[in-house]
C-alpha cells in the first residue's frame, strides 16, 4: 500500500493550525474524546516545529505518571540536568525550569493531562503569568478529553476541538495498517473493509488498532470472509 497522502496532509494542516494559534497565544488546548487522535496530532505538531525552539519536551500521558517524575523530565530536557531516581527536586531546580521558560524559547507538550491538582501544579511550574505574557516566546500545548479544567487557564480563542476523521482519511488509514504489505486487495476485501471503517465511526485509534491486528491474518489473504457459527 502507498503512504498516507490524504491523512498526512490533513494531519499537517491541523498541526499548522496549532502553530498559527501559537502566534497569538502562549497556551493552546486540544480537546476531544479518547481515541480521536489528540496524541497523534500533538506528536505531529511537536515533530514539525520543535526544532524552531531552543528547548522542548513532549510529556506523554501525564495523567498516568507520578508528578515528580514529570517535573524531573522537564528539568532534564529543558535545563540539561538529570537527577537520580531517588533524588527529589529542590526549589532551585524548580526555579531553573521556570527561568528557562521565561528566558528561552521553549515548547512543552502536556499530553493527556489529568485532574486539576496535577495540571495546576505543572502550570504554576511552567508559567510566570506576567512574564510569559510579556515574553510570549515559550509555548505550551495541552490536550485533554474535557474542556472544563482547561477553560480557567486557556482562552476560548486558543481552544481547538478535535474532529472525527473524514471518510477518505479513515479509509486510507485503515487500509494502510491492514494491508501495508499487500500490493493488491480484492473487491470483496475492500467491501468488508468499508463495513469495518463505517463501524469505527471516524475514531483514529480504532483504525490503527484494528488495522494492525488484522494485518497478515489469513482472513485477508482470501477474496471473501469465511465465517463459522
Amino acid at each position: 500500500m502507498q503512504p498516507l497522502p490524504c491523512y498526512e496532509v490533513a494531519l499537517e494542516d491541523k498541526a499548522n493550525v496549532i502553530n498559527c494559534l501559537f502566534q497569538k497565544e502562549s497556551i493552546v488546548a486540544l480537546i476531544g474524546m479518547g481515541g480521536i487522535g489528540k496524541t497523534t496530532l500533538s506528536k505531529k505538531m511537536y515533530h514539525l516545529f520543535h526544532n524552531q525552539y531552543d528547548k522542548s519536551s513532549f510529556l506523554e500521558d501525564v495523567k498516568s505518571k507520578d508528578i515528580k517524575n514529570v517535573k524531573k523530565q522537564l528539568l532534564h530536557y529543558l535545563c540539561d540536568k538529570a537527577l537520580c531516581k531517588d533524588e527529589d527536586l529542590n526549589k532551585k531546580d524548580l526555579d531553573q525550569i521556570k527561568d528557562c521558560m521565561i528566558s528561552k524559547k521553549v515548547l512543552v507538550v502536556l499530553d493527556g493531562v489529568g485532574e486539576m491538582e496535577n495540571f495546576g501544579t505543572l502550570l504554576q511550574l511552567l508559567i510566570d503569568k506576567d512574564a510569559i505574557d510579556v515574553n510570549c516566546k515559550s509555548k505550551i500545548l495541552v490536550n485533554r478529553r474535557n474542556w472544563q479544567i482547561l477553560k480557567y487557564h486557556v482562552k476560548e480563542s486558543a481552544k481547538m476541538d478535535m474532529a472525527l476523521l473524514e471518510e477518505e482519511q479513515a479509509r486510507e488509514l485503515f487500509m494502510f495498517h491492514a494491508f501495508k504489505h499487500e500490493n493488491h486487495v480484492t473487491n470483496d476485501i475492500k467491501n468488508i473493509s468499508m463495513k469495518i471503517i463505517k463501524a469505527c465511526e471516524g475514531f483514529l485509534l480504532s483504525f490503527e488498532v484494528l488495522g494492525s491486528y488484522l494485518c497478515g491474518i489469513s482472513i485477508w489473504k482470501y477474496g471473501k470472509m469465511h465465517c463459522t457459527h
